[in-house]
This record gives structure tokens, sequence and C-alpha cells, in this order.
């Protein structure tokens, strides 16, 4: 049970941090700035405008953390196995999440 509840957290937390670069207000002047310096059509211009990429480099940096900052049994024990697996699941579940939030 406390690794559901871990991994449930987890998955808020990306999918907030994700939501909180990719489309809050609080954020819009520095995504825009970022933007706006880029090349036209660069890859780092579209990463933080579309929350499906972005979700991908979340998960993994919040998987890397849970799997060393959590005291809980690994399914795999190797890093390398479970660290890419949860960062997928989790990006995953982030873009689910997304289809359930309204347009702005």
């Amino acid at each position: 049970m406390t690794m559901l509840i871990e991994i449930v957290v987890v998955l808020f937390v990306v999918a907030r941090v994700t939501r909180l670069i990719v489309a809050d207000e609080v954020t819009r002047p520095p995504r825009e700035a970022i933007v706006r310096r880029l090349p036209e059509g660069s890859p780092l211009a579209y990463l933080v405008m579309c929350r499906w990429c972005l979700s991908v480099w979340v998960a993994a940096l919040a998987a890397a953390g849970w799997w060393h900052l959590s005291h809980l049994p690994r399914w795999s024990g190797y890093w390398w196995v479970d660290v890419p697996t949860v960062a997928l699941a989790l990006s995953y579940a982030t873009g689910l999440l997304v289809r359930a939030e309204p347009e702005a």
C-alpha cells in the first residue's frame, strides 16, 4: 500500500510540475521569453509548449528521485530498469490526466 501511495504522489507531482511549466499563467512570461529567443521550429520551443513531451523529462527526474530516496523495495533492483520504466509510466499517466483537464 505504501508503494502505491508513493507512486500516486509522484504521479501528481509530475502532472503538476508539467502543467506549471507548460500551461500555467504564472510561468507564461518566462515560457514566452524562451520561445522568442529560440529559432523558428526549435525542438526546445516545442518541448516547453507540449505537455506530453515535457512530461517525459519531468517524469525521468521524478523517477530518479523516487528511486534514490525511497526505501521501498524495487521490482528489479536495478536503477537502469526501474527508473525508465517508472518514468515512462508516469509520463503516460500524466498525459491521460491532461486529457481530463478542460481547455483553457
